[in-house]
This record gives C-alpha cells, sequence and structure tokens, in this order.
C-alpha cells in the first residue's frame, strides 16, 4: 500500500467515525427526524406536519413566537401550529422546525475554545442570504436554500465535537499561520468538513439536493456563475463572510483578512433589493435565532461598535 492510500485510508476511517460518533453523541430529536421525512407534496403532509410539530411544546412556542414576531410580518395574530402551516407554508414551518431541532441539539454542550453563538449567527444568515438569492434568481425553492445556507458548515461542529485538539490545530494554522480553512483542514484531517457536513446530512436523511449543496458549497463553479442551489449557498457564504460574519473562530474583525473575491453581480442586485441590504439581513438571523433556539444569541461586533468602543480610550490617550 503506498504512501496516498494509507492517507485515503486514514481520511475515510476519519470521516466514518466523526459521522457516525457525531449523530451518536448528538442525535437528531424525534420532531426534527419527522420533519425531515415528510413528503414534499404540501396538500398532502401538511396537517401531519403540524400533529407532529404539535407534540413538541417547546418547539410550538418557538415556531408561533417568531410566526407572530415582526420576522414575518403579518397583520393577524397565528395562534396555532395548523395557522401557521397554512399562512407561512409547509416548507417553511419545516425548515424552521428541523433547524431549530437541529442547532439545539448541537448547543446542548459547547465544544472548547469554539464560539457556538458566532457560528449559528454566520450559518443562519447565510441561510437567510441564501433565501433572499433563490427568492430573487428562481434558481431554487427559497426554503431549501435556507436549510442548505444553515446547515452548509455543520461538518464544522462534527469535527469540533469529534476531534478538538485537532480542530484546535486548524484554528492555530489560520489564526497563526495565516492559512486557508480549506488547506488547514486538509493537512490536519486529510479531508474538509464539506464531506463531513454531506455524510452527516445523508445519514440524517436529508433530500440529495440539500446534500449536494452542503458538499459542494466550496467546489461549485467560480466567478459569476450562479446556476445551482450549491452556487447560491456558496456566495451567501461569501457575502457574509465579506461582511466579518465567519463561522467561530475563522472570523475576525480584521477586514485584511476576509475573503476579496468579488460578489457577481446578479447576487449584489438580490442583495441590494433588500431595503437595508446585509443589514437587514444579518438582523434577521438575530431575530430568528432569537425566537426559535433556547437562549438568546450573542452576535458580532459590526464596525460602528468597534469605532464607537474605540473612541473613548482615544480621547483618554489624546487627554
Amino acid at each position: 500500500m503506498n504512501g496516498d492510500n494509507v492517507v485515503e485510508f486514514e481520511a475515510r476511517n476519519r470521516l466514518r467515525m466523526i459521522v457516525n460518533r457525531t449523530a451518536e453523541l448528538r442525535p437528531l430529536k424525534s420532531v426534527s427526524a419527522k420533519a425531515i421525512s415528510m413528503a414534499e407534496d404540501e396538500r398532502s403532509a401538511a396537517m401531519d406536519l403540524a400533529a407532529v410539530i404539535s407534540s413538541d411544546q417547546a418547539l410550538t412556542a418557538r415556531l408561533l413566537r417568531l410566526s407572530n414576531s415582526a420576522y414575518y410580518g403579518y397583520a393577524r395574530r397565528i395562534s396555532n401550529v395548523r395557522e401557521a402551516v397554512i399562512l407561512l407554508g409547509m416548507r417553511t414551518v419545516r425548515s424552521v422546525a428541523i433547524t431549530s431541532g437541529i442547532i439545539d441539539s448541537f448547543r446542548e454542550s459547547e465544544p472548547g475554545d469554539f464560539d457556538m453563538d458566532l457560528f449559528w449567527a454566520h450559518s443562519v444568515t447565510v441561510g437567510i442570504v441564501a433565501e433572499t438569492i433563490a427568492k430573487d434568481t428562481r434558481l431554487a425553492r427559497p426554503e431549501d436554500a435556507f436549510t442548505a445556507g444553515v446547515m452548509h458548515d455543520v461538518g464544522k461542529l462534527a469535527m469540533f465535537l469529534c476531534e478538538p485538539d485537532a480542530m484546535k490545530e486548524v484554528t492555530g494554522r489560520v489564526v497563526t499561520d495565516g492559512m486557508r480553512w480549506h488547506d488547514a483542514e486538509l493537512a490536519v484531517f486529510g479531508l474538509t468538513h464539506e464531506l463531513i457536513g454531506a455524510r452527516l446530512a445523508q445519514k440524517w436523511k436529508f433530500p440529495d439536493l440539500l446534500v449536494d449543496a452542503i458538499q459542494q458549497h466550496h467546489t461549485s463553479g467560480r466567478g459569476a456563475a450562479v446556476d445551482s442551489l450549491a452556487d447560491i449557498v456558496r456566495l451567501a457564504n461569501l457575502a457574509c463572510n465579506k461582511q466579518g460574519l465567519a463561522a467561530g473562530l475563522d472570523w475576525t474583525r480584521e477586514p485584511e483578512r476576509r475573503p476579496i473575491e468579488a460578489i457577481p453581480p446578479r447576487v449584489e442586485e438580490a442583495i441590494k433589493r433588500v431595503h437595508g441590504g446585509m443589514a437587514t439581513l444579518e438582523e434577521k438571523g438575530r431575530a430568528f435565532l432569537a425566537h426559535v433556539t433556547s437562549r438568546p444569541p450573542r452576535w458580532y461586533l459590526g464596525p460602528q461598535v468597534l469605532v464607537e468602543a474605540a473612541e473613548p480610550a482615544a480621547q483618554t490617550n489624546a487627554a
């Protein structure tokens, strides 16, 4: 067996171990698993979904909180899950149920030296930007884009959960040595988070379309191409990273360490058509997490906050 085959064999074993151990340590709540398996036909499955969600009191409360918030902006009050399914649509309610369940299952314990709040802030904002791009381009269903966006980096969580010391080494190579995250993962693990995330989504029985988008969110077409769900997620991820809204420890306040790749005009226009642009989409991400998770999220310090925090210090030094 030559060296390359040994590396491939070790990587395959590592992949299998991380996926299986993550699924064992963080099993999906039954309501989330059932929501994933529900049929795509809204007419036949919508009320079945309402019944499944209604069996979980905590999820029901979160869904109704979100449904009656400014996030959706309905004038009438939604009082039960059945009404939420009718007004918001089965696929939207399904994506909320899946997202809420997955976030809470991972938030039960936080890997050391990893900021879980910033990770989910990034992931949910990517989902919301992806949903916005999908609505504007009509290249994918917005609900699929949202779910794929939220889930795109779940492989990183699995790696931190199962091999925290190895992920600390990855983080060190990124933060201290200036390596790209992709290259640091390959150097330490022999594989990357996209593949782990895709295999985990398969184990959870996500549809193939979402599995492919998770696996390809760094390797889909480059440049101005916006042709697939994977492209939408890749570009939503890029838009968030350019704002400094990156995931966990690879986030940095230093603008020079953010991506320099240009966002295609088609995507820029989709984001600008939202009143307030990225700032509004970021605020929607914060609102979503506040309504559908078990604890209020901490958020990124934006540039304005940093400027305001720096001004008193500057005045003191001047004095």
